[in-house]
């Protein structure tokens, strides 16, 4: 018998074939399958190492950059410190210069009022002086002692 695939009637023969050509092919799909599952798997295997690296150097950058705004700030923090520390430098020596200054502008005047006192003293005791040697000349000469008004 000629196996012509234009004839209606199948053969057991022909019959068994095609089951073990199914069987055979339907064996080499579900290996397919299951390789195409397996590398599937390893693909997806491989995604997660990589996803898991790229995670790991985005949490690495993010920390990175959380250290580095970190140092920023405490670099900020620490020059706004100096700053402040330097005005208030300047301002202790502009109040210490003013003060000072006037110190010796109190000196000066306590000074101007200790010549003006003392010229007034030195001025009385001139006049004492005088008035004491007249009288003094006075009693050596036994005479009455008379008082300049012009001295006063």
């Amino acid at each position: 018998i000629v196996n012509n695939s234009k004839t209606c009637c199948t053969t057991p023969r022909s019959q068994a074939e095609k089951e073990i050509i199914t069987e055979a092919v339907l064996k080499a799909v579900q290996e397919e399958r299951e390789r195409m599952e397996k590398i599937q798997l390893e693909k997806r295997e491989l995604w997660e190492i990589e996803r898991s690296k790229d995670q790991e150097k985005l949490r690495q950058a993010i920390q990175e950059a959380l250290q580095e705004e970190r140092k920023k700030g405490q670099e900020a923090i620490r020059e706004a410190a100096n700053q402040e520390g330097r005005r208030s430098e300047k301002a202790i020596e502009e109040a210490i210069q003013k003060t000072r200054e006037d110190m010796i502008k109190y000196t000066k005047e306590q000074k101007r009022l200790d010549q003006v006192s003392r010229q007034r003293n030195l001025a009385s005791l001139g006049l004492f002086l005088s008035c004491a040697q007249k009288q003094l000349s006075a009693l050596l000469d036994d005479g009455p002692v008379a008082m300049d008004q012009d001295s006063e």
